[in-house]
């Protein structure tokens, strides 16, 4: 059976390959924080790798549903989201004594981007807005012997930054114009704790592992609206405009991912997840501290996303075709959390990738993703903030991924 064991190769090389092809999932998840490097066969390994996402995400028939619609002339109900992002990560693996396994791993596992550009119906909404997220993680595990194989207990922490930006286009009449620009960041602990049962002769690996949530209840930050002007003078009363302080309250939700993957063959491996994250938490969440560019009054803005939880569930199959090299295929369904507002919808990917290894020490891996974005629509009347007012359609678009990685064991 020794050509089963392929979990050094396969288990822990092109399977964490193609999961990392989730990194357009539902939410603000980008694959999360991936601790598959913990079960390398080697006492140490340093791996480093990068995915870059390319969604290719169109609005169609974008109109304000505020009053009154469309204040001033706007361009093409078409707006191109944009949006292409990069995920790092780096991790260090030590077995520490021989039953206790360490992980360090640094990581961008949430995020968000898009660029809608300006003087469009969805400007007023927002002009462009990302949300990025650093995160430094370190978790161990301890094996136990049991039966044919080993029961590990899993336990970790991260301490995670982000980082958040919204612009957005007050169009009013008379030509009223301006550009509000908001900038929020904070810091928050979390932990993960799990466990796994592994039998290395069929490289068989069950794993179960819950991620606690991140509270972000201190965001803090500034809004600029020093850009905005007035088609008269008379128009901005002194102190409207400015750089005011805000806040805001939010949290990356908990979530627990069920892992698998096994031998069936001499030479050919099977692999699957299932991943359940909480983002109903995110609903409406108000910017507190703003205030409108023409009066000086407090004015209700609000990010408003009314996510559904997301599920994420991915299989395949492996096949080693010699100690050097071995590949992976993968088909992955991601459910879509937008309700009533937003455009992710359902997301299908088929993902494949290449793992070579010149000798027992150095692994390098390539592979690469195509997907289908699907069609639908979004009407949302707004939730005290008219701004986000706004409906639109969109079509099945494309959705592209790549991403390479070089292992080093010793």
């Amino acid at each position: 059976m020794n050509n089963l064991r392929l979990k050094a190769l396969l288990g822990a090389g092109c399977f964490s390959l193609l999961t990392s092809g989730v990194a357009n999932a539902g939410g603000f998840d980008r694959g999360g924080v991936n601790i598959d490097q913990l079960f390398d066969a080697a006492p140490y390994s340093f791996d480093a790798g990068v995915t870059y996402v390319s969604p290719q995400r169109k609005l169609k028939n974008v109109q304000r549903l505020d009053s009154p619609p469309n204040p001033v002339a706007l361009s093409s109900p078409s707006v191109d989201v944009g949006g292409d992002y990069a995920v790092p990560r780096i991790g260090i693996k030590a077995n520490i004594f021989e039953p206790v396994d360490c992980l360090a791993t640094y990581t961008e596992p949430y995020g968000a981007e898009a660029d809608f550009g300006m003087n469009n119906a969805y400007s007023p909404s927002a002009v462009e807005y990302y949300v990025r997220t650093h995160d430094f993680g370190f978790t161990c595990s301890y094996k136990v012997n049991v039966g044919k194989g080993a029961l590990r207990f899993i336990g970790g922490v991260s301490y995670q930054e982000v980082d958040a930006f919204l612009s957005r286009q007050t169009l009013l009449a008379f030509g009223n114009t301006g550009l509000g620009k908001f900038q929020l960041s904070d810091e928050a602990w979390g932990w993960r704790a799990g466990a796994a049962y592994e039998i290395p002769e069929i490289a068989l690996r069950a794993s179960l592992v819950y991620s606690s949530s991140y509270k972000y209840d201190e965001l803090s930050g500034t809004v600029d609206t020093t850009g905005f002007r007035g088609a008269f003078p008379a128009d901005l009363i002194p102190g409207a405009t400015g750089v005011f302080p805000v806040s805001a309250s939010a949290e990356i939700p908990q979530a627990v991912e069920l892992k698998l993957q096994s031998g069936i063959a001499p030479g050919w491996l099977a692999f699957g997840s299932i991943r359940w994250q909480e983002w109903s938490k995110l609903g409406v969440i108000p910017i507190n501290g703003v205030r409108s560019p023409v009066t000086g009054a407090p004015s209700p803005v609000s990010f408003d996303l009314l996510y559904r939880d997301g599920w994420t569930v991915s299989g395949g199959i492996a096949h080693k075709f010699t100690d050097q090299l071995s590949a992976a295929v993968s088909l992955t369904w991601d459910r879509g959390t937008s309700t009533t507002s937003g455009y992710q919808s359902d997301t299908w990917s088929v993902a494949s990738g290449i793992s070579y290894s010149p000798n027992d020490k150095i692994e390098v891996r390539l592979g690469g993703s195509i997907g289908v974005l699907t069609s639908g629509s979004s009407t949302f009347t707004g939730v005290g903030d008219t701004a986000n007012a706004v409906s639109y359609t969109y079509d099945d678009d494309l959705l592209l991924a790549g991403s390479a990685s070089v292992k080093v064991k010793f």
